[in-house]
């Protein structure tokens, strides 16, 4: 699979919708999820519109506030990226 720049990375979405879906599962809304997270709920919006990148410890925090892990993400995360074209 080719690697460009990580804006214009193809699995880039893939990343950006397993957020969400780690959001939504959780069943939190961006305010409840920046709250746990330490964050603002902007903030957290601009995530998940790949307008800012999360750093590996944010990523931790981001998932740990949605009681999930980075493990668990990891994973799934594996696990769809495998399945691309």
């Amino acid at each position: 699979m080719p690697k460009g720049s990580s804006a214009h990375d193809q699995r880039r979405p893939v990343l950006l919708q397993l957020l969400i879906e780690t959001r939504t599962k959780a069943k939190l809304t961006q305010a409840e999820l920046a709250e746990a997270a330490g964050v603002s709920q902007p903030y957290v919006s601009q995530v998940e519109s790949g307008l800012i990148r999360l750093d590996g410890l944010q990523l931790v925090d981001w998932v740990h506030a949605c009681d999930s892990d980075l493990g668990r993400f990891g994973r799934a995360l594996e696990k769809r990226l495998e399945a691309m074209p």
